[in-house]
């Protein structure tokens, strides 16, 4: 469960990395390089739920 919330944490950090980059107006390849990073990611996270023995139920 924690390398679950550590990658939570870092695709939050890549989405403010880049509004970062989009208010600062930096150039479009960084910002689209920083966009294209995060959605690789979360692709990767989805991979790992989907395809891991996490049971995503709840339980109390």
């Amino acid at each position: 469960m924690g390398t679950v919330r550590g990658m939570d944490t870092l695709i939050f950090g890549g989405l403010l990395a880049t509004l970062v980059a989009m208010c600062r107006e930096s150039s479009r390849a960084v910002v689209l390089g920083a966009w294209w990073t995060v959605l690789l990611a979360v692709v990767l996270l989805m991979a790992h739920h989907i395809t891991s023995s996490l049971a995503l139920t709840l339980s109390y």
